[in-house]
């Protein structure tokens, strides 16, 4: 049997009666805060614990992700380029040892 999975530090504390499902969605404004001249970026986040961590890109990273954000559908545009990666960090897999 696998550990119980945990909760992303920002809702870990926070009841889970009311919040939105699949049967209820509820649209919630979005605030996206931009840079001026953003670059292409990459990140790793964990599951376990929520750590983020940057990605060095290459120019030729950079390139690719420019490439795919060119393929958006008619009507979208496109304001900021991130890639991201998930998984498990090093301390969540091996656990409390791996510190």
């Amino acid at each position: 049997m696998s550990p119980p999975r945990r909760r992303h530090p920002r809702t870990a504390g926070r009841p889970t009666a009311g919040r939105a499902t699949t049967a209820s969605i509820v649209a919630i404004p979005r605030v996206d805060v931009r840079l001026p001249e953003e670059e292409p970026h990459a990140h790793i986040v964990c599951r376990g614990c929520g750590r983020i961590l940057g990605l060095e890109l290459t120019e030729l990273d950079r390139h690719l992700l420019e490439q795919l954000a060119s393929l958006t559908p008619e009507g979208w545009s496109v304001d900021r380029i991130a890639y991201s990666l998930a998984g498990a960090c090093r301390r969540c897999r091996e656990g409390p040892s791996a510190r």
